[in-house]
């Protein structure tokens, strides 16, 4: 990407990312939605300076120009206007540990954001006592990612602790190399003309036919999908972690396709098909100048897996593997993809993939705020919407590894939710003992899966 920051005109007015269009688009066919809110809560304990804590916020809405982003539309066209920097404001809230707390936090989940004002983030202090604070950050996806968490929490503490040994917060971070538009106006220039033209013949060839992936056949869904979800968190051995990892890099492949060739065995189980497909999330951030940005730059890509010739377990993962390497040598923006393969569209339903699994490692989880003199703790906050019928994420979190299954209460349950983490699980475990074992034998000794209809919804 050329250049470096370059100054603001107020009346300039700027092209969205691919991505953040398709978030926008979203956001004006179902207005209110949390589905794309992303929410994090840390318990903090200790004497707490609020006042550089707001500081320090300002800092940041001041270097990360896409806080501070007004996203509007005129004549249907969406655009972007960056605001002046100005006084961030950290509210404070006096709350009791709890039940208040909790209804609080889940309030500040699920306020719908105005974007147009430009603040798609919001961060607010609740006080439950002299020396203990909570602090929820919630973010819009459009203008931040799992990655820009990392990035805002880290720049928060550095200039906290900062301001707080008397320094200037300026100097303990270094000058970004591009403001965040700047990345969206050479994204759609350089996906122009013939270079998009072959990278879209590699998709048109590659989703050919592509079935569509619907786990809740048969049951039913209401007529306007409200993305009412819920979430399994489940802990897996270390162990299987381990064994995953091992064959991983014995056959120089990745951990994420060894998931993969389970996540696809577990859907052709379901969907008594051979020919599956599901969606991941590549981070976006291929040059080097984006990597401080805070922003949205993940982008979605289509995998598919056949195992209609009743493949080895390890070269189905193997196929995965240079499935990924081949999206990752055409990646394109998944919203150039689905204008050109112009699948079916449903209203409330994601085009070409329905399901996603993704592989959450420590540089893509969001971090902790670290405050000199202050414990930091994790609260888990879920918004309880989601734009998927699924999402499937392993999670590697230091010694501990994670499943968490996002789904739909539209279409499935709880109990169907824990079938599939068992499944997925025990598909794993067989696999690392017999990683040559054809998957039909696999899918064999695993034992069959009910999927009773959900009475939940409407027709």
């Amino acid at each position: 990407m050329p250049g470096s920051v370059d100054g603001i005109d107020p009346a300039e007015r700027y092209e969205l990312s691919s991505g953040q269009e398709a978030l926008w688009m979203f956001e004006q066919l179902v207005p209110g939605t949390a589905a794309y809110h992303v929410p994090l809560a840390f318990r903090l304990r200790g004497p707490l300076r609020t006042d550089l804590l707001e500081a320090a916020l300002t800092l940041v809405v001041r270097r990360q120009e896409v806080l501070r982003t007004a996203f509007r539309e005129e004549d249907g066209e969406p655009y972007q206007l960056v605001l002046p920097p100005a006084g961030a404001e950290l509210p404070l809230c006096e709350v009791t540990d709890g039940p208040e707390l909790a209804d609080a936090l889940h309030r500040e989940a699920r306020e719908p954001f105005d974007l147009a004002a430009g603040r798609p983030f919001r961060l607010r202090l609740f006080r439950l006592g002299p020396q203990e604070h909570v602090l929820c950050l919630v973010m819009h996806h459009i203008a931040s990612d799992g990655w820009s968490l990392r990035l805002l929490t880290g720049e928060l503490s550095a200039g906290y602790a900062a301001l707080l040994a008397g320094r200037d917060p300026e100097a303990v971070l270094p000058p970004l190399p591009v403001p965040y538009r700047r990345y969206a106006r050479w994204q759609r220039e350089c996906f122009r003309g013939p270079e998009l033209e072959a990278l879209l013949a590699h998709w048109e060839e590659e989703l050919r036919g592509v079935p569509a992936v619907d786990l809740a056949a048969g049951r039913p869904r209401p007529r306007r999908p409200s993305f009412a979800a819920d979430r399994l968190v489940v802990r897996l051995d270390p162990a299987l972690h381990r064994g995953l990892t091992e064959l991983a890099r014995a056959a120089r492949g990745s951990l994420f396709s060894w998931l993969g060739a389970a996540f696809s065995l577990a859907l052709t189980e379901r969907t008594g098909r051979p020919d599956t497909a599901f969606a991941t999330l590549f981070a976006g951030r291929g040059e080097p100048e984006l990597e401080p940005l805070i922003g949205y730059f993940v982008n979605m890509v289509v995998l598919r897996a056949d195992l209609s010739d009743d493949p080895a377990f390890c070269e189905l993962a193997a196929r995965l593997n240079a499935a990924t390497v081949r999206a990752i040598d055409h990646e394109v923006p998944f919203g150039s993809v689905v204008r050109h393969l112009a699948p079916a569209r449903r209203p409330g339903r994601n085009p070409l993939a329905q399901v996603t699994l993704q592989l959450r490692t420590g540089g893509s989880a969001p971090g902790r705020p670290e405050l000199p003199g202050v414990r930091c703790e994790d609260i888990d906050l879920y918004p309880g919407q989601h734009a998927f019928d699924a999402t499937v994420t392993f999670v590697e979190d230091g010694p501990d590894f994670l499943l968490s299954i996002e789904y739909s209460t539209e279409a499935f349950d709880a109990p169907w939710a824990d079938g599939l983490a068992d499944q997925l699980r025990e598909l794993l475990r067989t696999a690392v003992d017999r990683p040559d074992a054809r998957v039909s034998r696999l899918l064999a000794s695993v034992a069959p899966t009910s999927h009773p209809p959900h009475q939940g919804a409407t027709s």
